[in-house]
């Protein structure tokens, strides 16, 4: 298949993207905000397929804004050289660049030439060397995160195996597997982050696919697990939705299951097949090391459910721990009744699960009135950042927001105090480990990114 494209890059804006389509005209942007290439226009350069210019992109979360852009090309029939046309309501936060690049795939279908345009737009093109006994895994990817898939598929030895998902105008979803996958070994890569029901669809019509195209084994990485906060009757008349979820991914054919960080780790019960809980806090922890100001500061876990998630990082670090005990009083909102330990003169790192409406950043001015410093930093693993919570990041006593990929945050959402790690390393180094039958419990070491040769820095 050979395509045309171009280039769509994004950036942070001035305002955090609203909850839904914005009333007051297009996103601001930055002046000094940086561009990422996110995306691309193609148009398939064959004389005998008519074919008008699509976006491929990764902001499944800005569907107001897609849809938008893509209802101007298919309107107004854009061309490809001019489909700057078609963001024009938001020039500021997004812009093709005028290059006009070609790529061909000969006789690959459609899927493959595009993930292969799109690991070269986002500057992974390199694959790693595999052995030759993983030639029965393929790396499959839903819609939820690309980015990560192609860098886990990458880091394993394999571009991303090729997959159709088509929205069709009904808002019902189309899957289709362009390659064949008998006697494979499948590995989907799809984190059901928002929106998490059209994923989650995603993820099941996925795995039901494989079965029936009679797939050896089917391994669903989903790095961050939907409903997960779900997963108990605090009232009466209450739907245990986690349970719900994990129902239907084994009973359409999940072998194993693999996540990261979940917010309740008695999920895992709810399974009859392995489920492997991989830990983020070694490649967190792996980004403060050496930071100057470690020497005045101390760990605090947000609850006393967290305190043996701050533990880890306590003793990584080899700092003192400190304990916020809250009160829920709704999703949205929690109260912080106690503080055990001292924080006095120190500067708080404080650690969670996941961020998204930012209540735990609400708790922080306890911090200061127990004589914190107003330098708190905050290790989160899953950055679901809804408005409320990109708003809280703007306060001057919040240094930085240290988060990992595996949620995907487009550019229009990443606030200049947010610093990302990669978890494509960690579950690269399971997959590998569980296809081969060999343990993976080096994962779980304090220094597992240095003993394992995967220490990094962090995607600004």
């Amino acid at each position: 298949m050979r395509l045309h494209y171009r280039i769509l890059q994004a950036r942070w804006p001035a305002a955090a993207p609203p909850a839904g389509p914005p009333a007051g005209g297009p996103l601001v942007g930055l002046g000094n905000s940086e561009w990422k290439n996110w995306g691309f226009f193609y148009q398939i350069a064959d004389p005998d397929i008519a074919c008008d210019v699509r976006l491929h992109h990764n902001m499944d979360e800005l569907h107001w804004i897609v849809h938008h852009i893509t209802h101007r090309l298919s309107s107004r029939r854009i061309p490809l050289r001019r489909v700057e046309e078609s963001l024009a309501k938001y020039s500021d936060g997004f812009r093709a660049l005028p290059q006009m690049h070609t790529y061909d795939g000969s006789d690959e279908p459609l899927s493959a030439a595009i993930n292969a345009v799109e690991a070269r737009v986002l500057g992974l093109e390199r694959i790693e060397p595999r052995d030759a006994s993983e030639e029965p895994m393929r790396i499959f990817a839903g819609s939820a995160n690309r980015p990560l898939a192609q860098a886990v598929a990458h880091r394993l030895g394999f571009p991303l195996s090729a997959m159709s998902i088509t929205a069709l105008p009904d808002s019902e979803v189309h899957v289709q597997i362009d390659e064949t996958v008998r006697k494979k070994d499948v590995v989907v890569i799809q984190p059901c982050t928002a929106p998490v029901n059209d994923h989650l669809v995603e993820l099941l019509l996925m795995i039901d696919a494989f079965r029936r195209a009679s797939a050896r084994r089917v391994t669903a990485v989903i790095p961050y697990f939907p409903y997960s906060r779900q997963e108990r009757m605090a009232r009466g008349r209450e739907a245990i939705s986690a349970r719900v979820v994990a129902s239907m991914l084994e009973m359409l054919g999940a072998d194993r299951v693999i996540y990261v960080d979940i917010h309740s780790e008695a999920i895992q019960g709810f399974f009859t097949v392995p489920v492997d809980q991989l830990p983020a806090y070694p490649i967190l922890t792996d980004y403060f090391r050496g930071k100057p100001f470690l020497e005045d500061a101390v760990i605090v876990a947000p609850d006393v459910g967290r305190a043996r998630l701050a533990g880890k990082y306590a003793e990584a670090l080899n700092l003192k721990l400190v304990i916020m005990q809250k009160r829920r009083e709704s999703f949205e909102h929690a109260e912080t009744m106690h503080i055990v330990g001292d924080v006095k003169g120190k500067i708080p790192i404080l650690i969670d699960d996941l961020v998204a409406s930012g209540s735990v950043l609400r708790q922080l001015p306890v911090l200061l009135k127990a004589g914190a410093r107003p330098e708190i930093h905050l290790a989160i693993t899953h950055p679901v950042l809804l408005p409320a919570a990109l708003e809280e990041l703007d306060r001057e006593w919040i240094a930085e927001l240290v988060v990992t990929d595996t949620v995907l945050v487009p550019p229009p959402k990443r606030h200049p105090k947010l610093r990302m790690v990669s978890v494509a390393p960690i579950l690269a180094y399971a997959l590998r480990g569980i296809y081969h039958g060999q343990s993976i419990s080096a994962l779980w070491q304090l220094d597992a990114p240095r003993k394992l040769g995967f220490s990094q820095g962090c995607d600004l």
